[in-house]
């Protein structure tokens, strides 16, 4: 899909869901709103509400299958089908590409983004996050959001809340963060020394997720999702030379084997004295 093909798609979303009672504003978000989007690559769309007149569920559901190139789509979400942080949503295709509608709550949208002003973030299991949903993901996505329906403005009024990047979320990050993945090496020890494999892999992934939401901190960057994330890290300044390349190491050294195991946890041990040497 070229930048006319999704232009054309923006408008016939735009066109049919602007219209929908409760539709508060439509933005462009994911990887095509990143500027990082592969040819492939979905596209993804928010569409924000008011709580207290969200759009009716099968109304939205029947305007996204007319819009659907085969007049179907593959699969949806309900409102809380996904959990409290993911709002529900449908999947389609249009002009041959894969298109979701992600629903996003305004109300909780403007606190999370308030809480995340103050410097007061959280972390909440979530079907599709293995690291857990931290409630700064709303942040970035506000921020990097390209809005193409806002009649309103309540687009432009949550970017406000998070545009700049505020200085006490970014305390809080690497505090908090920076802490776990620590945490995380200290309890996973014993385990490795017992051959422990599946409760290292979980700590080392952890160790890792938490050490690439520092180094974004660090550089006042949103962290919106962990796919991805460790190879955008070894881009930026704040990384340690070789991020990417340590992190690979590390993880293939998890085999059933206890010496390997805390092999690998040094191997992270040392990366994490990097990152904070260079917060």
């Amino acid at each position: 899909m070229d930048d006319a093909d999704l232009r054309r798609v923006l408008d016939r979303i735009r066109d049919g869901l602007a219209g929908v009672p409760g539709t508060a504003g439509l933005v462009l978000g994911g990887s095509r709103a990143r500027g990082t989007a592969r040819a492939n690559s979905d596209v993804d769309v928010g569409l924000y509400y008011e709580p207290g007149r969200r759009p009716d569920f099968d109304t939205l559901l029947g305007v996204v299958a007319d819009l659907d190139d085969r007049g179907a789509v593959d699969g949806f979400g309900r409102y809380g089908e996904w959990g409290p942080w993911i709002n529900g949503g449908v999947w389609s295709r249009m002009a041959g590409t894969k298109v979701d509608i992600l629903l996003r709550d305004v109300a909780k949208t403007r606190q999370v983004l308030a809480d995340c002003a103050a410097g007061r973030i959280d972390i909440h299991y979530q079907p599709g996050h293995p690291h857990g949903f931290c409630t700064a993901i709303y942040a970035g996505e506000v921020f990097q959001n390209v809005p193409f329906h806002d009649p309103d403005g309540v687009l432009a009024e949550l970017r406000g809340l998070v545009d700049p990047y505020p200085e006490r979320l970014r305390t809080a990050v690497v505090e908090r963060f920076g802490w776990e993945a620590g945490f995380s090496l200290s309890t996973a020890k014993s385990a490795a020394e017992r051959g422990d494999v599946a409760y290292v892999t979980g700590c080392a992934f952890r160790t890792v997720s938490c050490l690439t939401q520092v180094v974004f901190a660090a550089e006042r960057r949103y962290l919106t999702n962990e796919k991805g994330s460790v190879a955008l890290v070894s881009g930026f300044a704040s990384a340690p030379a070789g991020y990417a390349e340590r992190v690979a190491d590390a993880l293939t050294a998890v085999t059933h084997s206890p010496q390997d195991l805390v092999s690998a946890l040094e191997q992270l041990s040392a990366l994490h004295d990097d990152v904070l040497a260079g917060v």
